[in-house]
C-alpha cells in the first residue's frame, strides 16, 4: 500500500490483482487474490486467522476452515482462512473420528485459540454425528452444523465488551466516526460494508456513532461495478474520509476483477475482507485528522 501527499489531501491506493486459474466462483475475491504482504498487516485488528485443520475425515477438514470463517462472521468477529494481520488471533483445529456404529459416525473437532503473542486463550471441542459415508465425503450440511456449534462456543473467548454507545459530546480522547452513505453497491453491499467497516474500526479504539449523533469524522463509500469481459466485472471501491464540519482528509481505494453477478446478493464475509484490507489506509487518514485529546 502506498500513501502519497497531493496538496492538502492524501491518497491511499490498494490495488488487488485478479486471480487467474480459479476452479470455481470466488467466495472471497478480495482475500483469495493474496494481496501484497503489506496489505495483510492490518494494524491491531482483533480478527481470527483459521489455520488448516488436521485429522480426518480429510474432506471435512478441507471444508471446515472456510465454514468456520463464515460462522464467526455471523458473530460479528472478522475471520479468514486466507489472510492474517499482526493483531490476529490464531485458531487451530484437529479432527478425530469414532468408528462407525450402525452406519453412523461421530466426528469431533478440538480447537485451540492463541492470541497475537502466541499465548493460549482457550480450548473448545464440538462434535457432529451423521451417516458415515456422508461424513467421509465431506457433507456440507454436517460441516456447517459443526462450524456453527464451534463458533457459538468460541465466540465468548473473542468478543470484546460491548462498546459503550457515544453519549452527547462523545468519549474524551476517542475519535468519533460516523459511517455515512455507501453508494452504488449491488446486493446488500451498502449495509454489509457499513457494518464491516464499523466492526474493524471499533477494534482500533475508535467510537462509532449512530446517524445524527455528533461526530469528528465521517466515512463514505462508493462502489462502481463495470463489465470487462464475458462473465467478469471490475469492482472499484473508494472510501472517503471527511471532517464532520467539512473538508476532505483523503481517500482509500480498492479494485479487483470478480466473476459477474458475484456481488448481486449477500456479501457476507466478503464485506469483512474488504474492510480489513482497507483498515490500515483508513486508520492512517483518521490518525492525521483526529482531534487533539482534551486535557
Amino acid at each position: 500500500m502506498t500513501l502519497s501527499r497531493k496538496g492538502s489531501r492524501y491518497l491511499a491506493i490498494l490495488t488487488l490483482p485478479a486471480l487467474a486459474g480459479a476452479c470455481q466462483p470466488l467466495p472471497h475475491p478480495f482475500a483469495d487474490d493474496r494481496p501484497p504482504a503489506e496489505l495483510l498487516r492490518v494494524r491491531d485488528v482483533a480478527g481470527v486467522w483459521i489455520a488448516p485443520i488436521e485429522g480426518s475425515p480429510p474432506a471435512i477438514a478441507n471444508k471446515l476452515t472456510a465454514a468456520m470463517a463464515k460462522a464467526l462472521l455471523k458473530h460479528d468477529i472478522p475471520a479468514s482462512d486466507k489472510t492474517t494481520s499482526l493483531g490476529s488471533y490464531q485458531l487451530y483445529g484437529r479432527l478425530a473420528e469414532d468408528p462407525p456404529q450402525q452406519g453412523n459416525m461421530t466426528v469431533t473437532v478440538y480447537w485451540r485459540l492463541y492470541n497475537a503473542k502466541g499465548g493460549t486463550v482457550g480450548e473448545h471441542s464440538d462434535r457432529v454425528e451423521a451417516e458415515a459415508g456422508a461424513l467421509e465425503a465431506g457433507d456440507t450440511k454436517a460441516v456447517e452444523r459443526l462450524a456453527a456449534s464451534s463458533a457459538d462456543g468460541l465466540a465468548p473467548m473473542l468478543e470484546e465488551e460491548t462498546p459503550v454507545e457515544a453519549a452527547e459530546g462523545g468519549e474524551r480522547g476517542h475519535t468519533r466516526i460516523a459511517i455515512g452513505d455507501i453508494k452504488g453497491a449491488p446486493g446488500d453491499g451498502a449495509t454489509s460494508l457499513a457494518a464491516a467497516v464499523a466492526a474493524v474500526l471499533k477494534r482500533q479504539d475508535l467510537t462509532i456513532v449512530k446517524p445524527g449523533q455528533p461526530a469528528d469524522l465521517t466515512i463514505d463509500g462508493e462502489v462502481t461495478v463495470t463489465p470487462v469481459k464475458a462473465h467478469q466485472q471490475h469492482v472499484k471501491i473508494v472510501w472517503r474520509v471527511d471532517r464532520a464540519g467539512g473538508g476532505e482528509i483523503g481517500t482509500v481505494g480498492q479494485e479487483n476483477d470478480v466473476p459477474g453477478g458475484l456481488l448481486d446478493g449477500p456479501w457476507g464475509d466478503l464485506a469483512y475482507n474488504v474492510a480489513i484490507a482497507a483498515g490500515d489506509g483508513l486508520m492512517q487518514l483518521v490518525a492525521r485528522a483526529a482531534p487533539e485529546p482534551k486535557s
